[in-house]
């Protein structure tokens, strides 16, 4: 039988320490918390505390998911320590003790209709542990879209044990997210974006025409999924998808995400097994990409720099990402490719339509 971790300290010393951690986070080069080993296992604690009430909601959710898609791809994850605390610098009045995903799972469903019945499964659940302290948070993206044009619906739940033994985890919040597969195939391409230009689009940074794109393109898979558009993009459809063309073009999306997607598909290399960066070289004439692994960051800053400053650099798109994003993409998205290969057929539905889909077009 497994043995759960516990919180083993109060949440006042769990936000106190995370607020020692922030200033060591944020300048790593600056002298580090004499404290800094104590500090660390005080936040993996208080992390790996969240793994039984996770395990928990997962269950359920593959229940329910079960009910109503014969085939929905189920995940979990427990929130890694870098990203708990990039989370805590970007919402600075946040406490650490009351982060609501440090456990999350993830429901991926076929269709629209059946993403609205799993959450109708939820909404009208009866389940102690889903309705303890005032009921299960919602967060419906695809009603009320973001503007960055991410689509889903997420939920936070608070642990209610059933058994006595089961205690000392109540009031542990879990977050359950539930798309449909157009939907993550729209999430997983921001994170292949946002791990190639290393910029942060998934957090409402990074280029603005980027930033344009991904709403843009939350409109038009709103429209095949009869569900409301993303506020600021065009109403008249005709308008939607001409500048969706533009954007697409000029940003060359199309090119550069099947070139990404072919490099990662290939890495890593046994020539790369000790690389920490790989400059990814997309030669968007030819569609051919090339792939050099470095140990030393400046020696790739340089490669970098050669590429974009050389004759041909109108046609060559040179990318630096750490190996570490790239094994965290694939850990979070382990259908990357397929997700990848949805988006694009997604993309080019929307180009080549002549005229406005019917509502709800698969």
């Amino acid at each position: 039988m497994a043995k759960w971790s516990k919180r083993e300290h109060g949440k006042s010393e769990i936000d106190r320490v995370a607020a020692k951690l922030l200033p060591w986070w944020t300048q790593p080069s600056s002298t580090h918390p004499d404290d800094l080993g104590k500090y660390y296992g005080i936040v993996q604690n208080w992390r790996s505390s969240h793994a039984m009430p996770l395990l928990v909601f997962r269950g359920h959710l593959a229940q329910r998911a079960e009910s109503i898609d014969p085939k929905p791809i189920i995940a979990q994850r427990l929130k890694r320590f870098s990203s708990i605390m990039n989370k805590l610098v970007r919402e600075p009045h946040m406490k650490l003790s009351q982060m609501q995903d440090l456990g999350g799972c993830r429901a991926i469903v076929s269709d629209i209709e059946a993403l609205n019945s799993l959450f109708a499964l939820y909404r009208y659940s009866n389940d102690d542990f889903l309705q303890s302290d005032g009921g299960m948070k919602c967060s419906n993206y695809v009603k009320n879209p973001k503007l960055d044009g991410y689509r889903g619906i997420h939920l936070v739940g608070r642990y209610k044990a059933r058994a006595a033994k089961n205690e000392p985890w109540n009031g542990h919040r879990i977050e359950i997210q539930l798309r449909t597969k157009l939907q993550h195939a729209f999430a997983t391409a921001v994170e292949t974006v946002t791990t190639f230009t290393r910029s942060p689009l998934k957090f409402g940074g990074g280029p603005d025409l980027w930033r344009r794109f991904f709403s843009l393109m939350g409109s038009a898979l709103a429209i095949r999924e009869a569900t409301p558009l993303v506020p600021g993009t065009p109403t008249e459809y005709d308008e939607l998808i001409r500048e969706l063309r533009e954007i697409t073009k000029t940003l060359r999306v199309l090119q550069r995400l099947r070139g990404w997607t072919k490099a990662l598909n290939r890495l890593p290399k046994r020539e790369m097994a000790d690389a920490k960066w790989i400059l990814l070289v997309l030669d968007v004439s030819e569609d051919t990409i090339q792939t050099t692994g470095f140990t030393d960051p400046k020696k790739a800053v340089q490669a970098v720099a050669a590429i974009e400053t050389s004759d041909n650099a109108a046609q060559l798109d040179a990318v630096l990402v750490g190996v570490s994003s790239i094994r965290s993409l694939r850990s979070a998205y382990p259908n990357y490719y397929a997700d990848t290969a949805s988006f694009v057929a997604a993309l080019n539905t929307a180009l080549a339509e002549p005229g406005r889909p019917k509502r709800g077009s698969k």
